[in-house]
Parts: structure tokens; C-alpha cells; sequence
């Protein structure tokens, strides 16, 4: 999967520390009675779908050179301990070059934006699961969903980690067209 460093939106750490944050928030929601309830991920409930956050966190941390050690305790807990490992591992990184993300390499910046669309589209997910509201800040939702534009491509798609887009209809916020650009149904 090639990337070009130039066509992807200026990225920072702040982005995927802002969309963690909103995260945890929705995390902070969520009760043990909630840990199974199902997710509009089908393949998920809300503490499988907590597996697969951290999961990913930790996937992308290792390309920053982050180490984490699982943690038990409530789904907040764990997700932010993975995030923190990884978080951290970037600072020290950077976002210049290229890193190793599974088999492809990619701009460390598309690496890092990658977190960003984890963190509040899955938040979304859980917000949706548990009866809770997401609240962004438009200029946070616009540049996830720049960012996700130029990563989640049809290549993506294809690969299965991305379902085909839905429709937002014409008066959809920013955060709903991101969320129906992932594949998701409002």
C-alpha cells in the first residue's frame, strides 16, 4: 500500500491526544453491565471492540518502537495504558520518514493519523453501544475525516478493514460523515 508524505494532512500528536481524550470520555461512560452489549461492529460487543482498540493502538505503537504491557481493570484503564505506551513512543519518534506498519511502509504522519481515526470513530462505536453522545469539536471531526479520506482508500476497502460508505444525507455533522464514510450506518 504506497504512500505519498505529501498528500496526507499535516499531522501532530495533539490530534491523536484530542480524539483519545474524546475516547476516554465515552470509556469513563461505559459500566460492566455494558461490557457485552453489542456494537455496530457486529464481529464485537463493547469489551471485544475495547480488545480491537487496543489491539490497533498497540499495532501502531510497535511502529514508533512502543512496548505495552496489557492491563486489567475497567475498558478506560486499558485503553489508556496502550495509549500511553504509544503516545509516548511517538513523541520520542517523530513523524519523519517512513515506518513499518505490518508489512507496508507509510509516512510515519499517515501512521499517527491512523490513531486518530481509531480513537473517535470507536468512540462513536461505544457512544452508539451505550446510549452516550459523542462530543467533538468541529475542527477536530473535520481533520479526522481529511485524514481518513486520504487512508481509508478503496484498496482498504477491499482488504475488508473498511466497509463501503453510507450516506450522511445532506444535513450530517462532521463526526456523522466521518462515521458513514468508515462504512457505518447513522
Amino acid at each position: 500500500m504506497p504512500f505519498e508524505q505529501s498528500v496526507f494532512v499535516p499531522l501532530n500528536a495533539s490530534s491523536a491526544e484530542a480524539t483519545l481524550a474524546i475516547c476516554q470520555l465515552v470509556l469513563r461512560g461505559v459500566a460492566e453491565a455494558d461490557y457485552h452489549k453489542p456494537t455496530v461492529c457486529t464481529e464485537f460487543d463493547v469489551t471485544q471492540l475495547a480488545d480491537h482498540l487496543i489491539g490497533s493502538v498497540t499495532y501502531l505503537g510497535a511502529a514508533a518502537g512502543a512496548a505495552a504491557d496489557p492491563v486489567s481493570g475497567p475498558l478506560e484503564t486499558r485503553v489508556a495504558t496502550a495509549a500511553q505506551a504509544t503516545l509516548e513512543a511517538w513523541h520520542v519518534r517523530g513523524l519523519d520518514g517512513e515506518v513499518k506498519v505490518g508489512p507496508h511502509e507509510m509516512p510515519a504522519g499517515a501512521a499517527l493519523g491512523i490513531l486518530s481515526i481509531e480513537f473517535l470513530v470507536h468512540a462513536w462505536d461505544f457512544a452508539r453501544a451505550t446510549g452516550q453522545q459523542v462530543v467533538v469539536s468541529d475542527e477536530v471531526a473535520e481533520h479526522v475525516l481529511g485524514v481518513a479520506r486520504q487512508i481509508i482508500t478503496p484498496e482498504a476497502r477491499g482488504g475488508g478493514s473498511f466497509a463501503d460508505p453510507t450516506a450522511a444525507g445532506p444535513d450530517a455533522g462532521l463526526l456523522d460523515r466521518l462515521v458513514a464514510f468508515t462504512g457505518r450506518a447513522l
